[in-house]
């Protein structure tokens, strides 16, 4: 049970094995959450445990806090020194002001200025004294009683924003926006950078009505619009003279951005010194959660110097619940990371993102004069809408947006060649592949999975196209989409 990770090798065509497709057409693998569908197949060490836990799942859940801690040491080297410590089912479970409040002032409580002093520490007193504790860590924070009984988010424009909680008031998407609950984040516009004085100033006035944190997103996942390296820069310079935390959003850019996270990418961590406290992680990840950046420009300030320490407040975190996330989901993460690591995934990602652009650019021909046809970073890419329908893909969409994103798996080593990609998705060899995954769905009873017209989930009706590998939400919208569409 204690394998390496090894993963399969490629055939003389390059590919992982002959029974795998080189690659398909589904670039919009649940919204981005596939980065690969055989990473527990493909990496020996989690794989043997999931083979003994079908057998004897009593045996594995007996070493259960043996593999939650080796998946938080290798998921802190892999992401270079950003800890896991909370994990929840989607992101928007975790981007909520009370809960990013609660785990701050547990990191602050919990720090070696705390546990390691005889006059505050609860660990070395007999009588503990938690008010004590509590103002020591107010005056460390630099909060106020409005921090701790209505904590708030601020958020800079162009956050994606989430799809329920408080953060759905920033969405773009009207289903979301009225489902918005709890206090609307402090809004930090664009308008805001036109001055280091300006932002210094709404960030101070965000501390003061009770911000925890500050949110952005580097790579906007509606559109794939970047935020500028600059204002980047100005943002953690801004947030470290105001005293505020930041957190960097990469649910949807996580590995998949050219870095294991796209903040650590050249042109956002020119300098060590400025680097974000709290990073928000999901989707492809296998499961989502807060990852802790003890070298932060608000966490330094705690003076975490020791492996041990940070290891003890993540025990202290994780000991309030019972099961901070569950086996099968554990073996899938690290399963995840091992791969991405060994198969070197964010290289592949810049690789594979360098491929799709030739490809679509080379079709654009002139329409890519004077036009911006594809956006994003890495493998988040995103293609003008109207101009993606040509290519009969099954792409992640928002409603209101103009952009068709394609998220590529990361394990296909047929996406960083763009004649290949040329190949499969519209080649010689497109038909036939999806003739095949048409066949296959037709003898499993299923349908493909998302509407190519809007993204969300496919319907099961049985007016698909099985040349193309095609369907529809069910929709008349959709339906008219899908039926003007001209086949391979």
């Amino acid at each position: 049970m204690n394998g390496t990770t090894k993963v399969a090798k490629a055939t003389s065509n390059g590919h992982l094995n002959h029974e795998q497709p080189p690659l398909d057409h589904d670039l919009h693998n649940g919204w981005g959450t596939l980065y690969s569908a055989n990473a527990i197949k493909n990496d020996e060490r989690t794989r043997l445990v999931w083979e003994d836990y079908a057998k004897n799942p009593a045996r594995v859940e007996g070493q259960y806090h043996k593999l939650l801690n080796e998946y938080t040491t290798r998921f802190a080297s892999f992401f270079g020194g950003y800890w896991p410590i909370t994990f929840h089912a989607h992101v928007s479970d975790v981007l909520i002001p009370t809960t990013l409040a609660s785990l701050i002032l547990n990191t602050a409580s919990t720090c070696p200025l705390v546990v390691e002093d005889p006059k505050l520490s609860p660990l070395l007193k007999d009588d503990p004294e938690p008010e004590k504790v509590h103002q020591f860590v107010r005056d460390l924070l630099g909060w106020t009683d409005v921090h701790i009984s209505a904590p708030k988010l601020a958020t800079v424009q162009g956050i994606y924003g989430c799809a329920f909680g408080p953060l759905a008031h920033s969405s773009e998407e009207w289903e979301y926006q009225i489902i918005g609950a709890g206090p609307a984040p402090f809004s930090i516009t664009r308008d805001d950078f036109a001055s280091e004085d300006i932002l210094l100033e709404k960030l101070r006035t965000a501390k003061e009505q009770g911000c925890v944190t500050v949110i952005c997103d580097l790579v906007n996942a509606s559109d794939g619009s970047i935020f500028p390296p600059e204002h980047y820069r100005m943002l953690r310079i801004c947030c470290t003279k105001a005293r505020i935390f930041l957190l960097v959003d990469e649910a949807m850019t996580a590995i998949r951005c050219g870095a294991p996270w796209v903040c650590q990418r050249p042109e956002y961590s020119e300098n060590p010194d400025l680097q974000p406290d709290l990073i928000a992680f999901g989707k492809g990840m296998g499961v989502s959660g807060i990852a802790l950046n003890f070298n932060g420009m608000m966490m330094r300030h705690l003076a975490y110097t020791k492996r041990e320490q940070i290891l003890q407040t993540i025990r202290f975190w994780r000991s309030m619940v019972t099961r901070p996330i569950a086996i099968p989901v554990l073996l899938e993460a690290m399963a995840i990371v091992n791969v991405a690591e060994a198969e070197e995934w964010p290289a592949r990602s810049e690789k594979i993102g360098r491929a799709f652009r030739e490809f679509i650019l080379r079709h654009a021909g002139g329409e890519g004069q004077g036009k911006e046809i594809v956006r994003g970073i890495g493998a988040f890419i995103a293609v003008d809408r109207e101009f993606s329908k040509r290519f009969r893909v099954m792409a992640a969409f928002r409603r209101k947006s103009s952009w068709a994103r394609w998220l590529p798996k990361l394990d296909t080593p047929a996406f960083v060649d763009s004649d290949e990609i040329e190949r499969y998705l519209l080649g010689p060899d497109a038909k036939e592949l999806r003739r095949a995954l048409a066949s296959e769905a037709e003898e499993q009873g299923t349908t493909p999975l998302w509407c190519c017209i809007c993204g969300i989930d496919a319907a099961v009706v049985d007016d698909w196209c099985r040349t193309c590998f095609l369907g529809y939400c069910g929709t008349e919208d959709c339906k008219k989409g899908f039926e003007s569409h001209t086949c391979l």
